[in-house]
């Protein structure tokens, strides 16, 4: 059964505001806004949707490289947010979405979807995934963000416990503090997350490892413009280990089966 505004719409909580959540979170931000420049460098596009987009956070890399943007998002109290931000902007649209994994647009509408922190609210990615693939042209784009359950510390743990890995999404409990008790979080395992991608007829073309130096001792000890430096140049090299928090697929839409 398809979950109607009322359950996915997280964020429209008068006691909690996304936008304060990432105070302090300057690198982790810088981090995810290197991996969209890196991953979009040299492309242009006529129209993007920002899937989950909420108070237009991740709004200005997309911008640089496109004709017009979509901001959709389940919560009507990010999309007020992200319209006073973007107000001075002729080529902003803004959409309520309604039911989760459905796009409201028409098929081969896109060429460009970003999917930056959503995973992790997905306990069932496939069908958005489907969804994805229905809205983009043949040849179209998706960046998509993978909250990662692989990452290098994970990975450690289940060594030393023998305990392998799973397959599955692995719920993680309450990531934002304030956020509402039914809110899903899981981590997702990109090896299956790979698979899934390409069942829903995408070929990946690019993979990059992101947030690699989170750490709140790192962040005193260097500071927030040295570790994106570093961040920059260990995306790339660091993504076959799978070894950050985070995992951007740049994805490409095939030719309809």
């Amino acid at each position: 059964m398809t979950k109607k505004t009322d359950a996915i719409n997280y964020y429209d909580d008068e006691g909690f505001n996304y936008e304060d959540y990432w105070t302090n979170r300057d690198y982790e931000h810088l981090a995810e806004v290197t991996a969209i420049n890196k991953l979009l460098k040299g492309r242009h596009f006529r129209l993007a949707l920002d899937y989950g987009g909420g108070y237009g956070r991740l709004s200005e890399p997309v911008l640089k490289v496109t004709d017009k943007l979509i901001v959709s998002d389940p919560s009507t109290q990010q999309l007020d947010m992200a319209k006073a931000k973007h107000k001075s902007q002729k080529n902003v649209d803004y959409m309520l979405l309604t039911e989760e994994g459905k796009i409201p647009l028409k098929d081969k509408e896109l060429d460009l979807l970003l999917m930056i922190r959503v995973s992790h609210h997905l306990p069932q990615i496939d069908p958005t995934f489907k969804e994805i693939n229905r809205v983009l042209e043949k040849g179209g784009l998706a960046v998509i963000e993978i909250a990662n359950q692989a990452h290098i510390r994970n990975r450690a743990k289940s060594y030393i416990s023998l305990k392998g890995l799973s397959k599955d999404p692995v719920p993680v409990g309450s990531v934002a503090n304030g956020i509402k008790d039914t809110t899903p979080f899981v981590n997702h395992n990109p090896k299956t997350i790979r698979t899934q991608l390409k069942d829903n007829n995408f070929k990946i073309l690019k993979v990059l490892s992101v947030s690699n130096l989170r750490s709140g001792s790192v962040k005193k000890l260097i500071g927030v413009n040295s570790m994106i430096k570093v961040e920059d140049k260990l995306q790339a090299p660091l993504s076959p280990l799978l070894f950050g928090p985070s995992i951007f697929f740049l994805v490409q839409k095939l030719e309809d089966k």
